[in-house]
């Protein structure tokens, strides 16, 4: 491929992206409309009835629904998560003796799940070379892998009962996540329709590695993702 091809290929690919963002961001604004909140709080609990019953299979079924119908849950579990750290964020300032509320590092804590779940999708797409996979289908994916993450961040809440719940939580919080990243890995395979697992391992590692460089570019905002 010569220069021109090259430069060719880079501005296609960046046309691509910015069309599937605004794509993504219709979509999820067209979702949020008409919210019915009652549906999607027993949406959320059957898929999680799901996942705690079959966790690999569930991924599987979401990651090749090609309607995308749990779209609308994975906004809303990625918008919980914000509120999550957020309410953290406002209990720290509420129990700490020393520290006085400031805005800005309390939005920057309320933005880093959203940011690591954008990271996590942009990763997936361009190590999947945007294949037939819309952004917001890949979303939805990554945001269903988060469960046992977001789980961990509403139980950390207890450590201000108790101090002595540290030694709970963090096993727990040690174990939820590492299930996110086995739930991760499956989401990648999923979306890739790899079947060697061989494979499935190198791409995992791509996308890993892609998503560590957004950390590392999004970390100089002073967030950390």
């Amino acid at each position: 491929m010569d220069e021109n091809q090259e430069n060719n290929e880079e501005i296609k690919q960046e046309s691509d992206l910015k069309q599937e963002t605004a794509k993504t961001f219709n979509e999820a604004k067209e979702q949020m409309k008409n919210i019915n909140f009652k549906e999607e709080a027993e949406a959320g609990k059957g898929l999680i009835k799901k996942l705690l019953k079959n966790p690999i299979e569930t991924i599987k079924e979401i990651a090749i629904d090609e309607e995308n119908k749990t779209f609308k849950t994975a906004l809303l579990l990625v918008a919980a998560w914000a509120v999550i750290e957020f309410i953290e964020r406002i209990l720290y300032y509420a129990t700490s003796k020393y520290a006085d509320f400031e805005f800005l590092p309390t939005l920057k804590v309320t933005l880093a799940p959203i940011l690591k779940v954008i990271a996590m999708t942009i990763a997936i797409y361009f190590v999947n070379n945007r294949a037939k996979d819309s952004i917001s289908k890949v979303l939805t994916s990554v945001a269903i892998a988060y469960i046992p993450s977001i789980a961990y961040s509403l139980l950390y809440l207890l450590h201000f009962i108790s101090t002595k719940m540290y030694t709970i939580l963090t096993p727990v919080g040690g174990l939820l996540n590492v299930i996110s990243i086995v739930l991760m890995y499956h989401t990648v395979k999923s979306l890739s329709n790899e079947t060697e697992e061989e494979n499935v391992l190198k791409k995992f590692i791509k996308v890993e590695a892609v998503y560590y460089v957004i950390v590392f570019a999004v970390s100089f905002l002073g967030i950390s993702i």
